[in-house]
C-alpha cells in the first residue's frame, strides 16, 4: 500500500467521521432540546430553541453537502471502496469496486460481494471481517477478487470501524488497492535475486580460475623509438587465443605486428601513456578499458609490468562481472524502493513488524517498531527481554506466559500489552503473528500495532454506557415521581381550595378570585405534567406498526371529540384515507391533536370548517414518495414565519388568557410523525386559517 493510497483513504475516512459527526451534533442538537424541557427552562428555552433548528437546518445542508463530496471523491479514487452498516451488510461500493468486478451495486450489496472472493481465500477472508467486526476493531487482509474478465488479482484490503463523537457503531468504512503485480514481482524478484547469485558466484569462480591461468590472459609488447629516443609505438611479441577471442577481426597471426595497427583504441583511451610510464619509471600499473568489435562491447580490467623495454600485460575479462554487478544494482535499487514502500506504510498504519529466528534467538525490527516504543531506530539491540522491559509491569508476567504457550503450541494469539514508551507515555500495542519455516529454519513473524486509540475509544463508550444507564434511571425516576409526587399535591391544593370556596361564605370577591386563580394554576400545572408524560411516552420503542385505515381512526376521533363538535358546531369534510401500516393510538393522537387545534383557534363569530384528504407526492428533498394527509381550517390563522417554531415544546404564538393549553400538542404531533418514519409541514394566513400536513413513507401504502 503506497502513500496516495493511504492518504486518499484517511481522507475518506475524515468525510465519514465528518458525515457521522454531523448526525451526531443533530442527535445532540434534539437531546439538548429534550434537557431543557424536561427541567421546565420555560421562557429561556424559547429562546434557544429558534438557534438550535437553525442548527439542524445548517447541519442537514453540511450533512447532504458533505455526502455528495464523499461520493465523489470515492467514486474517483483509483481504489476500492465499501461502506457497511452495524449489521455487517454492505450498503455502498464505489465506482472503482463495481469497475473491478463488473458488478452491479445491487448485485455487490449485502454479502453479494463475497461472491467474487477466490475459494480457497473465502473462509479465511470471512472469518478476518466478522471476528474483527465484532470486536469493533480495524482489520486488514489480502484476498483474491475475481475481475471484470475473470481473472482473480490479489487485493488488500483494509476496514476501519466508524463512531460518532457520543460512541455509537456506525459501521465500517474500507478500502481496497490491487497489489497482484507487486505480490507477483516480489517473488519474482526474490527468485531472481537467488539465480543472480548463484550465476555470480560460479562467474566468480570461473574469472578466479582465468585470473590464475596466466597463459589465457597475458600479452607481451616491445616499445618501438623513434630517432629522438623516444617511444611512439609497441610491438607485439606475444598474445594469446583468449586475447584474440574478444578481437575476432584480428584473429590472423599478429605476432610482430604493430599496436597502432591492431590496437589502435589504445592510443585514444591512455593506455599507450601508461604502458610508456611503466617502461619509464619500472613501476607497474593498472588499468580498466573498453575494446569493441562486431561482437559487441568486452571490459578488461589489466595489470602491466615492465622488463626493460618490454611490458606484459596480464588482462582480464570482466565483461559478465560488471554486467552483473549493474543487474544487482537494480535488483537492489529496486528492493529499496519495494522496502521505502513497505517501511512507509508501517508508518501511516502505525505499527512494526518484526521477526524471531528460533534456532539462534535472533530477532529483527522493523524501524517503525523502535518508534512505536519512543526510540529513534537501530537505538538499541532487540530482544524478547529488551521488549518485555518496556511492559507496563501489570502486564509483564502476561506476556512471559504468552510467549511460552506460543513457542509450545507454535501459534501466537492476539493480544493487547501496555508499553510505558521512552517518554514515559502510556500506548496499547496489539500483537499478532505466526510461525513460518524458511530454509528448513522456524520463524515467529508478527506485528505489533498501537491500538491506544482503539481502547481508550472503548473506555469512553463503556463509561458513556454506564452514564446512559444512569440518566435512564434518572429519567424513569422522574417519569414516576411527575405522575405520582408531583400530581398528588396539585390534587389535594385543588381540593382543599375548592372546598375552602364552598364551605365557607365570608369571603370577600377579592379572596374568592385568589383561590380560583389557586384552582387554575394547579389545574393547568397538572395538564402540563400530563402533557409531558404524554410527549415522553410518545418516543416508546415497544409500540408496533399494523395496517390500519385511517377511516376508522378518524371516525373515532370524532366520537371522542362528539361534545366538542356538537358545541362549536364544526363541520368536517374529509375525503377517502389510505390504509397504512402505523401505531394506530399514536396517529389517533396525532389527528385529535390537529383537529382539537383546528377547533380551539377557530374564529369566535364563525363556525369551524375542517377539511381533511390525502394525496401521494414525491418529495424532492427527501427523494421519496410519500402520503401526504393534510388537515386545513377556517380558523385564526398564524404568521407563516413561525412554521418551525410551533412545533417545539412550550412555544405559544398566543397568550394562555386567549386560549388554553400547554404548548406540547404539536410537538407531540411531530414526534409521532417522526416515530412513522415521516415528517411535518405547517402553512397559515393570519385571519384565513391554517393547513397541517403529515408525511408518512408511501412504500407499503395502499
Amino acid at each position: 500500500m503506497n502513500a496516495s493510497y493511504q492518504t486518499l483513504q484517511n481522507r475518506i475516512v475524515e468525510l465519514e467521521n465528518e458525515l457521522a459527526g454531523m448526525r451526531a451534533a443533530m442527535l445532540n442538537t434534539e437531546n439538548h432540546a429534550q434537557d431543557h424541557r424536561t427541567t421546565g427552562l420555560g421562557n429561556e428555552f424559547q429562546a434557544a430553541s429558534a438557534y438550535e433548528k437553525n442548527c439542524w437546518n445548517e447541519t442537514q445542508a453540511r450533512i447532504r453537502e458533505s455526502e455528495e463530496r464523499f461520493k465523489v471523491i470515492a467514486n474517483i479514487a483509483p481504489v476500492l471502496i465499501w461502506l457497511s452498516s452495524p449489521d455487517k451488510q454492505c450498503y455502498f461500493f464505489n465506482k472503482g469496486w463495481l469497475d473491478f468486478t463488473g458488478r452491479t451495486m445491487e448485485q455487490e450489496n449485502g454479502f453479494g460481494w463475497a461472491e467474487g472472493v477466490h475459494e480457497e481465500d473465502f473462509e479465511r477472508c470471512l472469518q478476518i471481517y466478522n471476528t474483527n467486526f465484532d470486536a469493533r476493531q480495524e482489520f486488514s487482509m489480502n484476498y483474491r477478487l475475481r475481475r471484470f474478465d475473470g481473472e482473480y488479482r490479489w487485493i488488500s484490503d483494509r476496514g476501519v470501524p466508524q463512531y460518532t463523537e457520543s460512541g455509537v457503531f456506525l459501521g465500517y468504512v474500507g478500502g481496497g488497492m490491487d497489489i497482484h503485480d507487486q505480490i507477483n514481482f516480489a517473488e519474482s524478484l526474490e527468485k531472481e535475486v537467488q539465480n543472480r547469485t548463484l550465476q555470480l558466484k560460479k562467474s566468480e569462480e570461473f574469472l578466479q580460475s582465468i585470473l590464475n591461468t596466466t597463459s589465457n590472459s597475458i600479452a607481451s609488447y616491445e616499445a618501438v623509438y623513434d630517432d629522438a629516443g623516444e617511444i611512439y609505438d609497441f610491438r607485439i611479441l606475444y598474445s594469446n587465443e583468449e586475447t584474440y577471442s574478444q578481437h575476432a577481426t584480428r584473429f590472423e597471426s599478429i605476432i610482430g605486428r604493430m599496436c597502432s595497427e591492431v590496437y589502435p583504441e589504445i592510443f585514444e583511451k591512455g593506455v599507450f601513456e601508461k604502458l610508456v610510464k611503466c617502461i619509464n619509471t619500472g613501476k607497474p600499473d593498472a588499468y580498466v578499458t573498453d575494446y569493441q568489435n562486431s561482437n559487441g562491447t568486452f571490459w578488461f580490467d589489466a595489470s602491466i609490468e615492465s622488463h626493460g623495454n618490454r611490458v606484459t600485460v596480464t588482462a582480464r575479462n570482466i565483461t559478465e562481472e560488471l554486467e552483473a554487478d549493474l543487474q544487482l544494482k537494480e535488483l537492489n535499487q529496486k528492493l529499496k524502493i519495494q522496502n521505502s514502500i513497505f517501511n512507509h506504510s508501517e508508518e501511516n498504519a502505525n505499527f512494526g513488524s518484526f521477526a524471531l529466528t528460533l534456532a539462534t534467538n535472533k530477532l529483527e525490527c522493523s524501524d517503525n517498531l523502535y518508534r512505536l516504543v519512543g526510540h529513534l531506530p537501530q537505538e538499541f539491540t532487540p530482544s524478547f527481554e529488551q521488549f518485555i522491559s518496556f511492559l507496563h509491569p501489570g502486564d509483564r508476567q502476561r506476556a512471559i506466559r504468552d510467549g511460552m504457550r506460543a513457542l509450545e503450541t507454535r501459534n501466537l494469539v492476539q493480544n493487547d500489552y501496555r508499553v510505558i514508551t521512552k517518554d514515559g507515555s502510556l500506548k496499547y500495542l496489539r500483537l499478532s503473528g505466526k510461525f513460518i519455516k524458511e530454509g528448513g529454519k522456524q520463524i515467529m513473524i508478527g506485528a505489533m500495532q498501537d491500538v491506544t486509540k482503539d481502547i481508550q475509544l472503548n473506555e469512553a463508550l463503556r463509561l458513556k454506557n454506564i452514564e446512559l444507564k444512569r440518566n435512564n434511571e434518572e429519567l424513569a425516576s422522574f417519569s414516576y415521581v411527575a405522575s405520582h409526587d408531583l400530581q398528588e399535591p396539585l390534587r389535594k391544593i385543588r381540593a382543599f381550595s375548592s372546598r375552602i370556596l364552598e364551605r365557607e361564605q365570608h369571603f370577600s370577591d377579592i379572596t374568592k378570585d385568589y383561590f380560583n386563580r389557586i384552582v387554575s394554576a394547579a389545574t393547568r400545572m397538572q395538564k402540563l405534567i400530563e402533557a409531558l408524560l404524554s410527549y415522553s411516552n410518545t418516543g416508546s420503542s415497544e409500540a408496533s406498526f399494523v395496517p390500519a385505515d385511517l377511516n376508522k381512526i378518524l371516525e373515532d376521533v370524532k366520537t371522542d371529540l362528539e361534545d366538542l363538535i356538537e358545541d362549536k358546531n364544526v363541520r368536517i369534510e374529509a375525503s377517502e384515507l389510505p390504509v397504512l401500516p402505523v401505531i394506530p393510538l399514536q396517529f389517533q393522537q396525532l389527528l385529535q391533536n390537529l383537529i382539537g387545534n383546528s377547533i380551539k383557534y377557530s374564529k369566535p363569530q364563525e363556525p369551524p370548517v375542517i377539511e381533511i384528504h390525502a394525496e401521494l407526492t414525491h418529495e424532492q428533498e427527501k427523494n421519496g414518495l410519500y402520503w401526504k394527509i393534510s388537515v386545513s381550517d377556517n380558523g385564526i390563522g398564524f404568521d407563516q414565519r413561525y412554521e418551525n417554531r410551533i412545533f417545539d415544546l412550550f412555544q405559544r404564538l398566543h397568550g394562555k388568557s386567549e386560549f388554553e393549553g400547554t404548548g406540547i400538542g404539536l410537538a407531540i404531533c411531530k414526534k409521532i410523525a417522526q416515530n412513522h418514519h415521516g415528517f411535518m409541514s405547517a402553512k397559515g394566513v393570519i385571519g384565513k386559517g391554517s393547513t397541517f400536513s403529515v408525511y408518512l413513507p408511501a412504500e407499503t401504502g395502499k
